[in-house]
C-alpha cells in the first residue's frame, strides 16, 4: 500500500463533534476541520506515519494486514477502534469495506486505548520488532522486505511514541487517518 497515514490526538469535544458528522461527510470535514487545523495550529497533536503504517501494522501483530487482528493492545495503533469511516462493521460482526468509501479509512481509539498503547509500545524492543517484520508475506506486503524498509518503519514508530505519550497524559483520542 502505497498510502499515507496520520495521527491526531483529539480532545473528547472534538470527537463529540466528528461523530455528529454524518458518515459520508466525514472525509471532508477530517480533511477540512481537523487535518488543516491541527497541522497548522496543533502540531503537538499530530503524528505522521507517511507510508510506515503498514508495516507497522504488521510489525506489531502477527504479520497480517487485516481489520480482525487480535493482538492486543498493539493491533490498536493502527487497525484497533472504533470505525468512523472507510469500513462498515455488520450485525454479524464482519467487516465490510463500502464501494463510495473505499479511498479511505479513519478509526478512533478511545483514551483507555492509547493509554494500553502509550504504555507498551516502548516496551518493543527492535529486535522484537525486526523478528516480527521478516515474518511478513513479502508477497502480501507488495513490497520488498529488506533493512531499508525495517529501518523507515522502525524511525517512524519510534517518532511515534512522544506523540502516545502525550495523548495518554492528557486523556486524549486518537484518530488514525489513511488515504488509500
Amino acid at each position: 500500500m502505497g498510502c499515507l497515514a496520520v495521527l491526531f490526538a483529539l480532545s473528547e469535544q472534538e470527537v463529540e463533534q466528528l461523530r455528529l458528522v454524518k458518515r459520508q461527510e466525514r472525509s471532508d470535514y477530517m480533511h477540512e476541520e481537523i487535518e488543516e487545523v491541527f497541522f497548522d495550529d496543533y502540531p503537538e497533536y499530530t503524528c505522521e506515519l507517511d507510508k510506515s503504517w503498514d508495516a507497522m501494522h504488521r510489525m506489531l501483530t502477527d504479520g497480517n494486514l487485516n481489520f480482525e487482528n487480535k493482538f492486543q493492545p498493539l493491533c490498536n495503533v493502527i487497525f484497533g477502534g472504533e470505525f468512523l469511516y472507510g469500513l462498515v462493521r455488520e450485525p454479524s460482526g464482519e467487516v465490510i469495506t463500502p464501494q463510495e468509501e473505499d479511498d479511505e479509512f479513519m478509526i478512533l481509539k478511545t483514551p483507555e486505548q492509547v493509554a494500553e498503547i502509550a504504555k507498551i509500545l516502548p516496551e518493543r524492543t527492535k529486535a522484537e520488532c525486526r523478528e516480527c517484520y521478516d515474518k511478513i508475506d513479502e508477497e502480501d506486503y507488495g513490497f520488498a522486505l529488506d533493512d531499508e524498509d525495517f529501518e523507515y518503519t522502525w524511525e517512524y514508530l519510534q517518532d511515534s511514541l512522544d506523540f502516545w505519550k502525550k495523548a495518554a497524559e492528557e486523556k486524549r483520542y486518537v484518530l488514525f487517518t489513511v488515504d488509500r
